[in-house]
């Protein structure tokens, strides 16, 4: 069914053995017989309803960019993991009078 129903219309009911559902397809893409260029559901600038989008179309972002922007949450999220982890390290040996037992010169 969602390969029936154009981009941002609702179609059903469509019953399956779940029960009854209505289907709307907020994103499909290669599938230009049914979408020609456009390939996801916006709202429009308003707020005051929806519009289809071309696939390459404003405010989508390139593969590239993409990846760098996935690369760069992991290496932040690595990095405050192992800060945090540093962290409660130091806090659990203070707290278990470890350093204490060191042997510093």
């Amino acid at each position: 069914a969602c390969f029936e129903v154009p981009l941002g219309e609702v179609s059903g009911p469509i019953e399956s053995e779940y029960g009854y559902h209505l289907v709307l397809v907020c994103e499909r893409i290669n599938c230009p017989k049914l979408d020609g260029s456009n390939t996801r559901v916006v709202s429009n600038e308003e707020g005051s309803g929806t519009m289809l989008a071309p696939s390459n179309g404003a405010g989508q972002k390139s593969m590239e960019q993409q990846m760098v922007e996935a690369s760069m949450q992991q290496v932040g999220f690595w990095l405050i993991v192992f800060l945090a982890g540093g962290v409660l390290a130091e806090i659990s040996a203070k707290a278990a009078g470890v350093l204490d037992t060191l042997p510093w010169e």
